[in-house]
């Protein structure tokens, strides 16, 4: 595939991810993703991606013990090959690393790391053949994270508790105004910033 091509793939992925972001946070409510979509702006990207993988500690622990020796595979049997980036792969294991020891600090799962050891040695087992696999890698890594996108509710934002009072998921601070989204129906509101007397954000997401 040509780097033309890959660029509009990876581009209509990125689209395809926060539409299905925001179709999950809204519980599939058209209007209330409609609203959403006026709160992002260029620079949310980042946190709306990586907001998406550690909102649910779920999801984001299923996630942690497959992607990782997912990668550590993909890595070691492309690392020779000239036609393959390598320097990608290796930071995100080292990324994925330092995740997966956050994670396990947080929630103290220690049998993440066991279980990804495990399943990687299943990769092994199961595809060391399958050459098909790293061709598909990439794609496989994107089908994932749509996947994810489609299903978890959880907005990228924290959950914060405004006026000791109801629990909401603030999008946007804006002069005077406050846009946020209620965490038990996903009713979207417009708040006015003089009648917010306290906020609180809350350990839960």
């Amino acid at each position: 595939m040509s780097a033309k091509h890959t660029g509009s793939a990876l581009t209509g992925a990125a689209v395809l991810f926060v539409l299905l972001r925001l179709l999950a946070v809204s519980h599939y409510d058209w209007h209330t993703a409609f609203a959403l979509l006026h709160t992002l702006e260029l620079d949310d990207a980042p946190g709306l991606f990586l907001g998406t993988f550690m909102a649910d500690d779920r999801i984001s622990t299923v996630l942690l013990m497959v992607v990782t020796p997912a990668t550590f595979f993909y890595y070691v049997r492309t690392r020779k090959e000239p036609d393959h980036a390598h320097a990608t792969p290796l930071l995100a294991l080292i990324v994925l690393a330092a995740l997966m020891v956050s994670h396990t600090l947080t929630y103290h799962r220690w049998w993440i790391a066991p279980g990804a050891v495990v399943i990687g040695a299943a990769m092994v087992l199961a595809i060391r053949n399958a050459r098909w696999l790293l061709q598909w890698f990439a794609w496989i890594l994107a089908g994932t994270a749509l996947a994810v996108a489609a299903v978890v509710s959880t907005p990228w934002v924290p959950k914060e508790r405004i006026n000791d009072e109801g629990e909401v998921y603030i999008f946007e601070t804006s002069p005077g105004f406050l846009k946020v989204l209620d965490a038990r129906d996903r009713e979207f509101r417009i708040l006015r910033t003089e009648d917010v007397r306290k906020r609180e954000e809350l350990a839960d997401h």
